[in-house]
């Protein structure tokens, strides 16, 4: 355990008196090394090239629909090569494409994003072009651990099926990639850097045009009346639901507004049992006109039990709590960190 002092003024400042807090180190926040951060930025970066390469390769490919993004360019790439026979030397580079097209994505993205992004999304672009093309034309040519070795692939509830699955996969993939600093390129570059350059445009409505424009080439390419369209449609649903769910439970909290006038009695217990902050501002009961305190306070989800359990002490009081997406900064004290 560890022991911060708090300086508490009074309203003419000339008298201080000293408050000591004993502040509850909480377990799931600590410092990382610097060698930890790397380990970890490296195992997501390649766990992101390595799901999205396989995802690709055995829901994609297989399903014959062109997800959006670069991805989609490189799927009805495929598709046209495959479907006339063409391969230069027995070997088949469509998927080489994958790389060729973030090229000319990556180059201006170098001078509007930050440079440890664009670096990472060009190391990642590569692996996973690499692992794309080995699992084309040397793991696994022959799709025998696909999907389409078991069943009918032209049924259309396997290709809903393989839709599913691909986007929840890719979306994983999205996930790890971001929380690596670094994306899966292709639009999300794109969205990035008009985030960056005009912050009033919906980047969301952007990539839907890109991945709309592509989607209505697949509609002849391949030449299947709308199917691989809406197989398309529900890739793209299943990724960004995955991706969102991800990373929204890896950053969330719960925010709670305690109405009270016991602001020093539980500020104290939540500091020292739980190890985050309370900011307090002065507030005023309308029914009685009392003078009472709002306490605010972001928690744990793990933690919600013990702040429970620290209200039901004071029966006056009166809380709530809403969920929080994303916490940016230090959520707990410094000092409580491992």
């Amino acid at each position: 355990m560890e022991e911060e002092v708090v300086e508490t003024a009074t309203e003419g400042g000339a008298d201080k008196a000293k408050t000591y807090y004993t502040v509850a180190k909480d377990t799931g926040m600590y410092q990382e090394s610097k060698g930890k951060r790397l380990f970890k930025t490296v195992i997501y970066i390649f766990l992101s090239v390595v799901i999205y390469a396989v995802s690709f390769h055995y829901f994609v490919t297989p399903a014959k629909f062109a997800p959006g993004g670069i991805g989609g360019i490189v799927a009805m790439i495929q598709f046209v090569l495959r479907q006339n026979g063409i391969k230069l030397g027995g070997v088949d580079y469509s998927t080489l494409a994958f790389f060729l097209l973030n090229i000319p994505i990556l180059v201006p993205a170098w001078k509007i994003l930050s440079k440890d992004f664009v670096i990472k999304t060009l190391i990642s672009t590569i692996l996973m072009t690499l692992i794309m093309f080995l699992m084309d034309n040397v793991i696994d040519p022959n799709y025998v651990f696909s999907i389409n070795k078991e069943v009918d692939i032209s049924d259309i509830g396997i290709r809903v099926m393989a839709a599913i699955f691909g986007g929840i996969a890719s979306g994983l993939a999205l996930a790890f990639a971001l929380k690596a600093n670094s994306s899966t390129g292709g639009a999300d570059v794109i969205g990035a850097m008009i985030q960056k350059k005009n912050p009033h445009i919906s980047v969301a409505k952007m990539i839907f045009v890109v991945n709309s424009a592509i989607m209505l080439v697949s509609f002849f390419i391949y030449q299947e009346n709308l199917i691989p369209v809406f197989l398309a449609i529900i890739f793209i649903f299943a990724s960004t639901i995955t991706a969102d769910k991800i990373m929204q439970g890896s950053q969330s909290a719960l925010k709670f507004e305690v109405i009270t006038e016991h602001a020093e009695d539980i500020s104290r217990e939540v500091i020292e049992k739980l190890g985050h902050g309370v900011t307090i501002t002065p507030a005023k009961g309308m029914f009685e006109h009392k003078d009472k305190f709002l306490l605010i306070c972001l928690i744990k989800p793990r933690q919600v039990a013990k702040f429970q359990d620290i209200i039901k002490k004071y029966p006056e009081t009166f809380a709530y709590v809403c969920s929080v997406n994303e916490v940016i900064g230090k959520f707990n004290n410094s000092r409580g960190k491992k």
